[in-house]
């Protein structure tokens, strides 16, 4: 059985897409060597969008090319949504193991189940730690794609419920090396916690620049900054800030398992979304196996009840094809390495 799997494996976000890919890849490889599902083993075919909307439509044109029976994947929602379509039209069911824009399960796609925690997760946990660390206004940044502008907009509709107020949202460009605009905009605001939206790339130049311009306050990233790139990129400016993060696989029951048999196929330790790409495999062959069919409705329909509990928490679907239960974690940076952060 092919498994089309569309991840950036160029440009800003390959760090993710490689690491997906690898997961994958290990989920597979034990599937196949246990005797695999149903008398078929699986193999993956990838294909890289680049993290862009113009080259994932390409990338999900050649995998269709290569007649997949199915379809994982998913890192940047800009970049997946135009692709759903297209998986739709063919019949694949397609599981989305990072992207989590709730854009995505608007397009009402039968076929398209998101594994990660929606947006909408995210932000209960911001509202949360907002409430712990005392603080009530909030400045946002986002970089207007379907990511990062969802995030932004669920945290503004959600943080009334937090007695947060939102004094400021900030529209930064990708890749702008100088926001001092930004940062002046943010201080004047009189905003005690910043939430950036973005990805990490460019979250490192915002937690470095804000710091360097005098702001003060609390700094709190959201999952496309949940990266030790992170922590690499944003150096010492980056000691204390927060990340409503995905379940990372060091905080993860089974986790320890997990990253030995990750580094013994690829050498390399497993990243933020390693583990709910593992689990992503998983539930594909669960619900062939519950199906006894690898036919288009049956398995697609196995998905939408399931119940499955992996390295990355309780996987069940509502009925639009979200996750049901939250996965979102509170990490902090602490001397150049990621803590959980236990929220009362």
């Amino acid at each position: 059985l092919k498994i089309g799997v569309l991840t950036p494996t160029s440009g800003p976000e390959a760090y993710y897409g490689n690491d997906m890919l690898k997961a994958y890849n290990l989920a597979v490889k034990e599937i196949n060597d246990a005797g695999g599902v149903l008398g078929y083993t699986f193999e993956t075919y990838h294909a890289d969008d680049g993290c862009d909307a113009s080259m994932a439509s390409q990338a999900a044109t050649k995998l269709i090319s290569a007649e997949p029976d199915f379809i994982v994947g998913g890192y940047c929602s800009g970049a997946t949504m135009p692709t759903l379509q297209l998986f739709y039209d063919e019949e694949l069911v397609t599981l989305i193991s990072a992207a989590n824009s709730t854009y995505i399960t608007k397009l009402g796609l039968e076929n398209v189940f998101m594994v990660n925690s929606p947006g909408s997760h995210a932000v209960q946990s911001l509202g949360k730690l907002c409430n712990n660390l005392g603080v009530s206004k909030m400045a946002l940044i986002h970089q207007g794609d379907s990511y990062t502008q969802n995030l932004s907009d669920l945290a503004t509709a959600a943080m009334p419920d937090y007695n947060v107020s939102v004094v400021a949202t900030e529209v930064m460009e990708k890749g702008a090396a100088d926001v001092t605009a930004i940062v002046t905009a943010i201080r004047n605001s009189g905003a005690d916690i910043v939430y950036w939206c973005g990805y990490f790339a460019d979250g490192s130049n915002v937690i470095k620049q804000l710091r360097q311009g005098g702001y003060t306050g609390e700094i709190c990233v959201g999952d496309g900054s949940s990266s030790p790139e992170l922590i690499t990129g944003s150096g010492e400016a980056g000691q204390g800030v927060y990340v409503t993060s995905p379940p990372y696989v060091e905080f993860s029951a089974g986790g320890a398992d997990f990253v030995k048999n990750f580094q013994a196929m690829h050498n390399v330790d497993p990243g933020t979304y390693a583990t709910l790409c593992y689990d992503t495999i998983y539930i594909l062959k669960e619900a062939i196996e519950r199906a006894g069919s690898i036919e288009y409705a049956k398995v697609r329909d196995e998905v939408q009840k399931i119940d499955y509990q992996g390295l990355s928490g309780r996987i069940q679907f509502t009925d639009d094809r979200e996750l049901l239960e939250s996965n979102f974690i509170i990490l902090q940076i602490d001397n150049g390495a990621f803590k959980l952060v236990e929220l009362k």
